[in-house]
């Protein structure tokens, strides 16, 4: 039996990255006050924004462009990015969606709590 985790698929300045979709309170609109910054690089519109709960049990918000959507995917899909390719919290991983390779981010790890 093939164990499996749900991510939501984003994009930032037409990137594409995804996050485990649990982390995701709800999707908002952007304040650009209450974001955690642009540790994704700055949006192109940044009409959206993340909400998550942070390791310290508040909520923050990340800024994003879109939302492509959940999928479900197998955790054997997944890859863990070697430490030298980390630039510090973000990415953590990359999943291969066909030819395309989506950055993996938590969004937690991300807050730095």
């Amino acid at each position: 039996m093939t164990s499996t985790v749900d991510i939501l698929v984003f994009e930032v300045a037409g990137v594409r990255f995804a996050a485990d979709a649990s982390q995701v309170v709800r999707i908002d609109r952007a304040v650009d006050e209450a974001s955690v910054g642009a540790p994704l690089g700055m949006p192109a519109v940044g009409l959206r924004a993340l909400v998550f709960r942070a390791g310290d049990g508040g909520l923050r918000r990340l800024d994003i462009d879109k939302v492509s959507g959940v999928k479900t995917v197998a955790i054997e899909s997944l890859r863990r990015l070697p430490p030298p390719a980390r630039v510090g919290h973000v990415p953590i991983g990359a999943w291969l969606d066909g030819d395309e390779a989506v950055l993996l981010v938590d969004l937690e790890r991300m807050a730095g709590t």
